[in-house]
């Protein structure tokens, strides 16, 4: 198994939801079985801002570094020309960057138990962009008609698959996922889904 492949097989795709979904659920364990007591209110703000943090961090990833800084907009580019494809980060490098940018920062700057939370809601908010994304290039026989919302969020991505591949060249608009909030504060949002 090559750990730093961009297209993983069937397996290797769906290890990385497992992995984050684990990850996850130990972080929301640890927190609440064993966080000191009286630091509830302060812990899910952190938590909070973890998962409101993702959105933003998510945006400026995919506008600034997916479609703008080489090498990542080659790979990138892969994904735009075939979106089917079981194409991602690989998850070794995806969470070489949560340690190293997120886990062990806020673990100096906050301490643990604000770091544990935060990164929950970073892991988490990155699980559900995966998942999302996923959703949004994948059927699911099982949720089909069902959801309004995941159905505006596929056209969403879909106006950014479509303005971003025409000609070869890539154009800017409709980068978030998991929101298009950041897309309308920073004017991204060319089309309205």
């Amino acid at each position: 198994m090559n750990w730093f492949a961009l297209e993983h097989g069937p397996a290797a795709y769906r290890a990385d939801f497992a992995l984050y979904g684990i990850a996850s659920a130990a972080m929301a364990f640890v927190l609440l079985r064993y966080s000191p007591s009286g630091t509830g209110s302060a812990l899910l703000l952190w938590a909070l801002a973890g998962g409101g943090g993702w959105t933003l961090v998510e945006y400026v990833l995919h506008r600034f570094v997916l479609h703008g800084l080489a090498p990542f907009n080659r790979w990138h580019a892969e994904h735009h020309s075939r979106p089917g494809a079981l194409i991602a980060s690989p998850t070794l490098f995806s969470a070489s960057l949560f340690l190293a940018l997120a886990v062990m920062p806020a673990w100096w700057l906050l301490g643990a138990w604000p770091a544990c939370a935060l990164t929950f809601g970073l892991v988490t908010g990155y699980l559900a962009y995966g998942l999302m994304h996923h959703a949004t290039h994948h059927p699911l026989p099982w949720l089909k008609g069902r959801s309004a919302w995941l159905t505006r969020r596929r056209r969403w991505h879909a106006m950014h698959h479509g303005a971003a591949s025409s000609g070869g060249t890539i154009k800017q608009g409709h980068f978030g996922v998991s929101s298009g909030l950041w897309d309308y504060v920073f004017r991204t949002s060319h089309c309205q889904p």
